[in-house]
């Protein structure tokens, strides 16, 4: 069965600080996990904002599981005034509901910087050449990341 959205809008996922890092040193099933998280989000009719738990500085947390947290920046809506997409930023996976300071101080401002800079995109091609540029991940892309 596939997956028919009702929703123009689409959901990129961009990995950024540690996240690449930190999911290849996540076991199978914690990767499963994870992936399997963002794939709901971005399939889901709900923008990625309403799926965020709390919010520490600029950070935006979403859980995964019954411990894990994601350490995001979810901006909706993008660009502005002629939306097409949301993006979420992944900066920090943290599989064990550590919150660790270190983290949470690194990411903050560069969670702020990564949503000024892509609500500064105004056209929609701008925002597809954005995420070109930084190996957005789409729907299909996280499903292949899946066994």
């Amino acid at each position: 069965m596939s997956y028919v959205s009702l929703s123009d809008e689409e959901t990129r996922v961009i990995f950024a600080g540690e996240a690449a890092a930190d999911f290849a040193a996540l076991d199978a099933s914690e990767q499963e996990e994870v992936i399997t998280r963002l794939l709901n989000i971005v399939t889901s009719e709900a923008p990625p904002s309403s799926f965020i738990y709390e919010r520490i500085a600029n950070l935006d947390i979403i859980t995964v599981g019954d411990q894990g947290r994601l350490y995001t920046k979810v901006v909706d809506e993008i660009p502005r005034g002629d939306t097409e997409y949301h993006v979420i930023y992944l900066f920090f996976i943290d599989p064990y509901h550590d919150y660790p300071h270190k983290a949470l101080a690194a990411y903050s401002p560069s969670a702020e910087a990564k949503a000024e800079e892509v609500t500064a995109l105004e056209q929609v091609s701008d925002v597809e050449q954005y995420f070109t540029d930084h190996d957005a991940l789409d729907e299909d892309d996280l499903r292949d990341l899946l066994p």
